[in-house]
């Protein structure tokens, strides 16, 4: 008899979506530098500071937060964010995403939806496709940046694009783990050195339904077709459960 428990692996994973780019334009808000918070939203990718694209938090903003308004309520599916190029690329760490259905700003205790967390950190210049958690749905999109380590720690966005779920049938964060369990058949093996990162491998795959894991030998393998349960000492398989 197979053990069946339950796991949380926060990865981000990158998707390719041609909908449409709910945020661009949208009224923003942010914890410093009002006067250009709306840069973050103004359709370029222009990564180089200097060229009046991107926004950044006041020094000594050790709660940094940017919040845009989509103006209607939407189930996400991804936050695509670029990162600074010119340098300072290290800043773009530790980030809480998150949905309301109200502005938090003006109601404080509207609650949240988690989007996702992101560890970083970002490469300088790069542009990185978030995926939401399932049931991510609001009209407030906060990004806040978590423990900024000192007072020139800012968070910088050149550009924040916002993207609306288009399937009905979307999987939760949450993972189902069977212990001491391994598939066996059309798998294929990849390189991973955490739980998580085969996850993010698995996400990468659109093929892929579930992974086997061995975390004394760091062991990943996607399954991607028809395979069969065995019991494998050190093993784990993982598979997401639609929402409900």
């Amino acid at each position: 008899m197979f053990l069946l428990n339950t796991v949380l692996l926060l990865t981000h994973a990158t998707f390719v979506s041609g909908n449409l780019n709910l945020a661009l334009g949208k009224p923003t808000k942010s914890s410093t530098f009002t006067n250009n918070k709306g840069r973050a939203v103004d359709g370029n990718r222009e990564a180089v500071f200097s060229r009046s694209s991107c926004w950044e938090s006041q020094d000594g903003d050790m709660q940094p937060y940017w919040m845009v308004d989509l103006q209607s309520d939407f189930l996400l599916e991804h936050v695509t964010i670029t990162n600074r190029v010119d340098c300072c690329g290290e800043r773009m760490h530790d980030l809480k995403i998150e949905v309301f259905a109200d502005d938090p700003v003006l109601h404080p205790s509207t609650p949240s939806y988690l989007c996702a967390m992101y560890d970083g950190p970002m490469p300088g210049g790069a542009t990185e496709n978030i995926s939401c958690s399932c049931g991510a749905q609001g009209r407030y999109i906060r990004i806040r940046g978590l423990d900024r380590q000192h007072q020139r720690d800012l968070l910088t966005l050149c550009e924040v694009e916002v993207f609306e779920r288009t399937n009905t049938r979307c999987f939760s964060t949450e993972l189902q783990r069977v212990v001491g369990t391994r598939y066996v058949g059309d798998v294929i093996q990849v390189d991973a050195a955490s739980a998580a990162d085969c996850s993010a491998h698995c996400i990468y795959n659109r093929t892929c339904i579930g992974f086997n894991y061995n975390y004394n030998t760091h062991g990943c393998e996607l399954r991607v077709g028809s395979a069969e349960a065995s019991s494998a000492n050190g093993w784990f398989y993982f598979f997401q459960r639609p929402c409900l």
